[in-house]
């Protein structure tokens, strides 16, 4: 609880400002956030002597606003802080980090990459590993065969072929099948596509294309630039595979390494790859290994020519609706939870890579490079070589702590500490001699990348913002970890994690979406009445006229619909509508001259709700529901047309729920209300819990802190917020889950809009109340208000509180007392600060 006596401190950060968005970043942890010029203002006064009044005091000082004013914005600026952990209650005690080493141990593989050979039908001139067509035609089947299946004994799930040109194997197929099909797993194959004709065809469109995906080698979007690189004609043999490989439905992104020759020809890339039906692009940086060794011709660009080069691809592929996949993955690191210690590459704990001579290597990039064989697989085991090779043994050893040019980088966490094979072969350029401690070539280029996608996470934030509600105190736009994918992700549950290989990046990430839909997909085929709260609160009047099909599906955690005093002739939106019971219920209430609208993103649940339409319709005696499909992110309704949006126990499943408080503000009409209801935690939620999917479905993963909840309908722009229940749902590990129901109402203000006479008096109870915009009301006395206030006050919930005098008008009179928008509510609060 805050008090005026309250002392806050905040880490030592390193600060950037961009486009007037400041940046926080505390690099030690890490986390960041962003936020406008009066939000960095309070954030630089927090210093650990400032008291909570202090703060008031000085902010108000300077950013000129008065003392009432400026402690709305510094209790709410502060309580938003503190959720973000960039402010803190205690002061911040430095822990020595020793390194990855100390919280890691090898347990298992993760994924296995297979040089399956060396030879090749291309000379590129950049090839890491000097393929041509004569090279070393890899091991036998069996051994591949033999080694791959120990690879999925010790917990490999992702499986990478690479080359040489795999193609080339007559048994490659064989190989293919013994992945996706014998052992169940998900297969990538590097590929420049130019062999697809002929049986060959025939065979892979016979494939698992769950299983299997491609990347693909093109280095230019036009002959002109690609084949100089890769051989004559090879743009038109691999885009002509390509185009194959699409038209079977196989999944694929396109790879291209970023040279000093195709710099301005790559941002044509993801209009390529629209044309060709290719969802991701991958860009590569040049290695100081192989036959670019002997190829003075293809320069190396400096890291201020592949930044702008990066930047023009990345507003390319936003303007084709191609991923850019760089940045998707660094995307899911700048964003991950704060806290998280990214510490180098995966090398050699859960990643290893057996070369074309039989031997394993720590990754692909050092395959067949002798200094870091780690053994030959034909006298040893794959266990025996990863769990006591010295060489992986060196690597696991090696930490960011240590690395060159990194090791107080405020960035280095977030990042890494860089790529360790770029390290290791620039290395011998500089100092004479290998190490992948060095410092990464292209480490600045990473920080520049990292920081322009936190300015893309902030400009996002700042688009959405509403401005037209009056919210008018400083904001975080984005913090550290908001909107995150949390479900399903492997580094939420780690305080520290490693990197994954810089070779491959797309096909990668499950999304909370896609593990909602198919967890309620199954609740709408077979009732499962434990999820939620099940039915409670709605009488059987209320649901007499509901189909049981649609009562046993219903899986809510309270009843919105009773406390919206809905009206006659309304228009209705329920968001994630289920199996539809509340949208059957509002149907009632709202009576034939009103339409009801349920959006929800599961078939399954639209099936059910779709074909108890028609038999509600008949009890009821008319039709105005309809069910659509689409994301609360993104509601398929119009702006400004709703009169009532409600949710129940729906909201906590999104990913984003800033998105969905802004998208309902989007759809109501001005004077509108939503009510919804929600699960909410009594405090901040552990990352055991976060990464739960189970607890995802069950509504408690993806929960927001009571706190949060109320401040997010804030920020959204609603007006008048009430709490009308609050029961507790549930405990998990000690976390104590409530159900709650909050009733909100938009009202759109116009910016800077005169006092125009209005005057507003609080009638009582109350001595002295305080609104959302930190304007005290002492009862019995007129204050200048708006136009805009005045009649927000002569609205619901405050007309019963307030009394408001026209500038025309000559006396005061009491106006006349509206009858409440509520069904009795279980806990009713009020909606204004009082004190």
């Amino acid at each position: 609880m805050l008090q005026d006596t309250t002392i806050l401190y905040r880490p030592v950060c390193a600060e950037f400002e961009r486009n007037d968005l400041h940046f926080f970043l505390d690099g030690d942890r890490p986390n960041w956030v962003s936020t406008d010029l009066r939000g960095a203002t309070l954030l630089r006064l927090i210093d650990g002597r400032r008291s909570l009044k202090d703060l008031v005091r000085d902010y108000g000082e300077r950013v000129g606003v008065d003392p009432l004013r400026a402690w709305v914005h510094v209790r709410g600026y502060v309580q938003a802080a503190l959720r973000s952990e960039i402010v803190s209650l205690q002061p911040a005690v430095p822990q020595e980090y020793a390194g990855r080493a100390s919280y890691l141990r090898p347990s298992g593989l993760n994924e296995f990459w297979v040089h399956t050979n060396n030879s090749c039908n291309l000379t590129c001139a950049h090839c890491l590993v000097s393929s041509h067509p004569g090279a070393d035609p890899g091991p036998s089947t069996e051994h591949l065969l033999r080694v791959i299946s120990e690879a999925k004994e010790l917990g490999a799930s992702r499986f990478y072929f690479t080359g040489g040109e795999p193609f080339l194997r007559k048994d490659m197929i064989q190989l293919i099948e013994h992945v996706t099909q014998t052992l169940d797993s998900e297969l990538i194959v590097l590929t420049n596509a130019t062999l697809f004709r002929g049986t060959l065809l025939k065979q892979l469109e016979a494939l698992d294309r769950t299983k299997i995906k491609f990347q693909i080698s093109l280095d230019g979007a036009t002959p002109e630039v690609n084949d100089p690189i890769r051989g004559e004609k090879t743009f038109e043999n691999i885009t002509r595979g390509i185009q194959t490989v699409s038209e079977m439905g196989i999944d694929i992104s396109l790879t291209a390494v970023l040279t000093g020759t195709n710099l301005d020809d790559l941002p044509k890339l993801p209009a390529l790859a629209k044309s060709l039906d290719v969802g991701s692009i991958h860009v590569m940086w040049m290695h100081r290994r192989g036959r670019i060794l002997e190829h003075d011709e293809l320069p190396f660009p400096t890291n201020d020519q592949m930044l702008e080069s990066m930047r023009r691809i990345k507003q390319h592929a936003d303007e084709c609706g191609v991923r850019l996949d760089n940045i998707e993955s660094l995307s899911g690191r700048v964003n991950g939870r704060p806290g998280v210690k990214f510490d180098l590459s995966n090398a050699c704990w859960d990643s290893l890579c057996l070369s074309y001579d039989g031997h394993v290597y720590p990754s692909a990039s050092f395959a067949g490079y002798p200094a870091l064989d780690l053994g030959d697989t034909g006298t040893s085991s794959l266990r025996t070589l990863w769990m006591e090779s010295p060489v992986a043994a060196t690597i696991r050893s090696a930490t960011v702590v240590n690395k060159a040019g990194v090791s107080h980088d405020p960035f280095r966490f977030i990042l890494g500490g860089g790529d360790i094979e770029h390290s290791y072969f620039f290395s011998e350029q500089r100092a004479g001699e290998n190490d992948v401690l060095d410092e990464d070539p292209y480490y600045g280029l990473y920080v520049e990348l990292c920081k322009d996608v936190m300015v893309q996470f902030a400009e996002s934030k700042r688009m959405a913002f509403n401005a037209r509600s009056g919210f008018d105190s400083p904001i975080l736009f984005h913090v550290m970890g908001e909107g995150m994918a949390t479900c399903g992700s492997h580094f939420w549950d780690t305080p520290v994690t490693t990197l994954h290989s810089n070779c491959v990046l797309a096909f990668d990430v499950e999304t909370p979406h896609g593990i909602i839909r198919d967890f309620y997909g199954k609740a709408a085929d077979v009732p499962q009445p434990e999820l939620c709260c099940t039915i409670d609160g709605y009488s059987e009047e209320e649901l007499s006229h509901i189909p049981s099909e649609v009562r046993e599906r219903s899986y809510g955690c309270g009843s919105p619909m009773r406390g919206a005093g809905i009206r006659e002739g309304e228009t209705i939106v329920d968001l994630g509508s289920g199996g539809g019971i509340d949208c059957f219920v509002a149907a009632r209430k709202t009576g034939c001259g009103g339409q009801v609208i349920g959006v929800d993103m599961t078939d399954n649940m639209l099936e059910v709700a779709e074909r108890n339409r028609h038999r509600v319709s008949e009890l009821l005696g008319y039709d105005i529901v309809d069910f659509r499909k689409g994301f609360l992110e993104e509601i398929p309704v119009d702006d400004k047309t709703v009169d009532l949006v409600t949710s129940n126990c729906v909201v906590n499943l999104s990913p984003d729920k800033k998105a969905v408080f802004s998208e309902i503000w989007r759809i109501l009409k001005d004077g509108g209300r939503t009510v919804i209801s929600d699960i909410v935690s009594e405090r901040a939620i552990p990352p055991m819990i976060k990464v739960n999917n189970q607890l995802w479905g069950e509504c408690i993963a993806g929960a927001l802190t009571e706190e949060e909840f109320i401040a997010s309908l804030e920020e959204a722009g609603f007006y008048g917020i009430e709490l009308l229940q609050k029961v507790v749902y549930r405990d998990v590990d000690g976390h104590r889950f409530n159900s709650v129901t909050a009733r909100g109402y938009k009202y759109e203000v116009v910016p800077d809009a005169p006092q125009n006479g209005y005057m507003a008096i609080y009638r009582g109870p109350m001595k002295t109340v305080l609104d959302e915009n930190g304007r005290a009301y002492h009862r019995g006395e007129p204050v200048s208000v708006t136009a805009d206030t005045a009649a927000r006050l002569q609205s619901h919930p405050y007309a019963t509180l307030f009394t408001v005098i026209a500038p025309d008008e000559t006396s005061v009179h009491m106006v006349p007392v509206l009858e409440a928008v509520t069904d009795s509510p279980a806990v009713a609060g009020e909606s204004a600060c009082c004190s």
